[in-house]
C-alpha cells in the first residue's frame, strides 16, 4: 500500500471525479440564510402546516435501516420526523436569481407530484420545480443526492425556495429530506449511485483514521472494513484486486466491492468502488467472488444476497473501472435438492477448453460442508454439474473455494469454517486448506491425493490465486481472522491483505515465496556471516518495523532459539524453533496489545508449524510491516502470518537461545521502502 502521500493524491482524484463533492465551492455560488439548516432550527424559513417544524432538523447520519442520509454539514431537514400524514410548506427568505441553476440535496418523496421543491416568485407563483425523480434507484430511499433546478429563464427575479409536502399518506416515504441549497450552483445533478456515495465517503473520511498500525506495502482499506480478496487477476495491463468492503464503519456491514490496481503487486492504486448493494437482488450485500476476462471485457461473478437467500450474479466492464450488473445467473433454486439455499456463496469462475466453470461454497441440509461445480458456455446460463467435495469436518461451509493448476495436478483451495484442530494444524477457529488432486469437469468430482494447511499463522483467510502474464501462480489472502478483537477498529479501519505470494507444487506440497517484485524496494542492506547466540544477541543496524530479514538458524546445543521482533522495553513477539516439539512457533502474547477470541479457540496468541529440519538448522525469511509479520520457513515449505500490535518505539530485533548456544548464519536485513 502506498504511504499517506499516495493515498492523498488518490483521494483528491476521486473527489474531483465525483463532481460537487469537493470541500471548496466554485466562485459565484451563494447561499441564503440557513440554506443548509446549520442553525439547528428552521430560522430563516417560514412554515405552514404541520409537516414542517424544528423537530425535523436532524443531526442523524443514518435512518433506522442503516442507510446513510449523505447530508452536508451537521444538520439537514428530515421530513420523516414530522407526524405521519401531515402536510404543509416551508419557504425560504427571498433572494435574487443571478445564475442558471439552484442545486440542493433531496431524498425520500416517493410521489414527486405531491412532494417536491419549487422556486416561486415574490407573489408565490411557481417558476420551476423538482421532485425526487430518482426515488428508489440504486437503493436510494431516505438517502439524499444532489439535484439541480434550471432557473436560467428567470435571472434577475426575486424568488424563494418552497418545499412542498402535499402527501397525506402515512407510509412509503411520504415526505421529503432536503439539505444544502446553493444559488448559482455550478455542478450537475448527481448520478444516483451507491458506489459513488461510497467514494464520496472515502474522500471525506480517509484522512480521519488513526495511522498508527497502517501498513506501508500491504493493501488495506482506505477507511472502514476490509475482508476477503475478490476478483484477483490481471486485466487492462494491470493487476486487479477487489475486496469485501464496508466503507462506512470499521465493522463488517453491507458488503461492497472495493478496488485497487497495481503494476507490480506492491504499490496499490485506489480505484472507484466497483460494486455496491443497490439492486433488488443484492440489496443485503455483494459477497465474495472472482473475475474473468472474456472478449476483452472483465466479468465479476459474485454472490448477491437478498436475505435469507444467496445467489450468484454477474457484472461486466469494458475498462475494469465502471461495472454494469447483468443480474442473477445462478439462483438459489439451482442448488441440489439436498443443499441449503441460504449458504451458497463465493463463486470461483474459471475456463477449461470452450467452457466456463464455477466452484461455489455450500452446505448440505445434513450440515455437511461442500463445494459445488457449475458449467456455462457464455457466463450467463449455468448448469449444475456435481459435488466437487463434501465432508463433515466443518461446522459451517467451505468458504471461498479456489482452483490452481500445476502441470497435471489441480489444487483445490478453500477456507473451512469451524474446522477441527489436528495437532498443530488448523489451530484457528476458521482455517485454510489445500487439496492436491484432479477435478473431473464431467462429473464435478475432485479426487484428493493429499491435503494440508496453507498457512499456520494467526491471521490468514480466504486466499485467491491468479495467473500472472509471465505464468506465475500468485496468491493473495485476507491478513486477519474472524471472531477476534481487532485493535484497529477503534482507529477507523480494519483488515489488510498479505504480501502476494508465488506458489509452486513440489512433491505434492505447496510452497510459497513472496513475490519477487518486492525486491525492488530493498534499501539499507545489513549483512553478517555468523552470529553466536547464547542467551541474547543483536546486530547493529538490524532493527525496524518495515523490514525483510533472512537467516539460517543453526540450533547447536540450544533447546530453543529464534528471533524477537517488534521488541522494546516491555514488548516483544517471538519466532523460534523448539527442539522438544520439533515445531516453529510464533508467539505474540507479549506484543503489547492483547488479542482476544470468542472462547472457542484455545488462544489467540500462539501458533505452530512443523517443518523438515535438516542438519539441525532452519531457514527463515521474515517480512515486517508496521503491524504484521509474515514468516517463510525453509524456502516456503511452511508459512506463519500474524498481525502484531506493538508500540511505535518497539523497533528492536534481537536473537535469542535457551538451553545452550545457537548460531545465526547468512544474516541479511533490508528496509522495505515504498513511497
Amino acid at each position: 500500500m502506498n504511504k499517506t502521500k499516495g493515498i492523498t493524491s488518490v483521494m483528491l482524484a476521486l473527489s474531483l471525479a465525483l463532481g460537487g463533492c469537493a470541500t471548496d465551492k466554485p466562485i459565484g455560488e451563494k447561499r441564503f440564510e440557513n440554506s443548509g439548516f446549520e442553525r439547528g432550527t428552521l430560522r430563516g424559513w417560514t412554515a405552514e402546516g404541520a409537516a414542517f417544524g424544528d423537530e425535523c432538523v436532524s443531526v442523524d447520519n443514518k435512518d433506522a435501516d442503516g442507510n446513510y442520509y449523505y447530508k452536508e454539514g451537521e444538520f439537514f431537514f428530515s421530513g420523516g420526523k414530522a407526524p405521519k400524514g401531515t402536510r404543509g410548506t416551508l419557504t425560504s427568505e427571498t433572494f435574487t436569481i443571478e445564475g442558471d441553476k439552484i442545486g440542493f440535496l433531496i431524498g425520500a418523496g416517493s410521489d414527486p407530484d405531491k412532494c417536491y421543491v419549487s422556486i416561486v416568485d415574490e407573489k408565490g407563483n411557481e417558476l420551476a420545480r423538482r421532485g425526487n425523480d430518482e426515488f428508489g434507484m440504486a437503493g436510494y430511499y431516505n438517502s439524499m443526492h444532489r439535484v439541480v433546478i434550471d432557473v436560467s429563464a428567470h435571472k434577475g427575479k426575486k424568488a424563494a425556495v418552497k418545499i412542498v409536502d402535499n402527501d397525506a399518506g402515512n407510509d412509503n416515504f411520504n415526505y421529503l429530506n432536503v439539505d444544502d441549497f446553493i444559488l448559482n450552483y455550478q455542478g450537475e445533478t448527481e448520478e444516483v449511485s451507491k458506489t459513488k456515495a461510497a467514494d464520496k465517503y472515502i474522500s471525506e473520511n480517509s484522512s480521519k483514521i488513526n495511522a498508527q498500525y497502517r501498513h506501508t506495502y500491504h493493501a488495506m482499506p482506505p477507511v472502514g472494513w476490509m475482508n476477503d480478496p475478490n476478483g484477483f487477476g490481471y486485466a487492462f495491463g494491470k493487476y486487479q484486486l477487489f475486496y469485501q468492503f464496508h466503507p462506512y464503519s470499521s465493522a463488517w456491514g453491507p458488503m461492497h466491492w472495493g478496488h485497487y490496481q497495481s503494476s507490480d503487486l506492491v504499490k496499490w492504486e485506489l480505484m472507484p468502488t466497483a460494486l455496491a448493494p443497490d439492486t433488488a437482488f443484492d440489496a443485503n450485500g455483494c459477497f465474495s467472488g472472482t473475475s474473468i476476462v472474456h472478449n476483452d471485457k472483465m466479468y465479476l461473478m459474485y454472490t448477491a444476497v437478498l436475505d435469507p437467500f444467496q445467489t450468484q450474479a454477474l457484472a461486466v466492464s469494458d475498462d475494469g473501472i465502471k461495472f454494469t450488473k447483468r443480474g442473477r445467473v445462478i439462483s438459489s433454486d439451482a442448488t441440489p435438492p439436498d443443499s441449503s439455499k441460504n449458504d451458497f456463496r463465493d463463486p470461483k469462475v474459471f475456463r477449461r477448453g470452450d467452457s466456463f466453470y464455477a466452484l461455489i461454497g455450500s452446505k448440505s441440509n445434513a450440515g455437511e460442508g461442500q463445494i459445488l461445480l457449475y458449467k456455462s458456455a457464455d457466463l450467463m446460463q449455468w448448469q449444475y454439474v456435481g459435488v466437487a467435495h463434501r465432508d463433515r469436518r466443518t461446522n459451517g461451509i467451505y468458504e471461498c473455494p479456489d482452483l490452481a493448476t500445476f502441470g497435471d495436478k489441480d489444487v483445490l483451495i478453500t477456507s473451512p469454517q469451524g474446522f477441527a484442530t489436528n495437532e498443530w494444524r488448523h489451530e484457528n477457529l476458521h482455517s485454510n486448506l489445500y487439496m492436491v488432486g484432479n477435478l473431473n469437469t464431467e462429473t464435478g468430482k475432485f479426487t484428493i491425493e493429499s491435503e494440508d494447511e496453507i498457512d499456520s499463522g494467526l491471521d490468514f483467510y480466504a486466499p485467491q490465486t491468479m495467473s500472472s502474464p509471465d505464468g506465475r501462480t500468485i496468491m493473495i489472502a485476507w491478513m486477519q481472522m474472524w471472531s477476534r478483537s481487532l485493535p484497529t477498529q477503534a482507529h477507523g479501519w480494519a483488515g489488510a491483505m498479505i504480501l502476494p505470494r508465488e506458489l509452486s507444487l513440489v512433491n505434492g506440497k505447496l510452497y510459497q515465496k513472496p513475490i519477487r517484485e518486492i525486491e525492488a524496494y530493498r534499501q539499507n542492506k545489513v549483512e553478517k556471516d555468523s552470529l553466536t547466540v547464547n542467551g541474547e544477541a543483536s546486530v547493529e543496524g538490524v532493527e525496524g518495523t518495515t523490514v525483510e530479514l533472512s537467516f539460517t538458524l543453526d540450533m547447536g546445543t540450544a533447546s530453543r532459539a529464534g528471533v524477537k521482533i517488534f521488541a522494546g522495553l516491555d514488548h516483544e513477539t517471538l519466532v523460534y524453533y523448539d527442539k522438544a516439539t520439533d515445531l516453529v512457533v510464533i508467539d505474540r502474547s507479549e506484543c503489547g496489545v492483547r488479542i482476544t477470541g470468542d472462547g472457542k479457540e484455545k488462544d489467540a496468541a500462539i501458533r505452530h508449524a512443523k517443518v523438515d529440519v535438516k542438519n539441525n538448522s532452519v531457514t527463515f525469511r521474515i517480512f515486517l510491516d508496521k503491524s504484521s509479520a509474515e514468516v517463510f520457513i525453509n524456502d516456503g515449505e511452511r508459512t506463519l502470518t500474524s498481525n502484531v500490535y506493538s508500540s511505535p518505539s518497539d523497533t528492536g530485533i534481537k536473537f535469542f537461545s535457551q538451553g545452550g548456544a545457537a548460531t545465526v548464519r547468512n544474516l541479511t536485513k533490508y528496509d522495505i521502502v515504498v513511497d
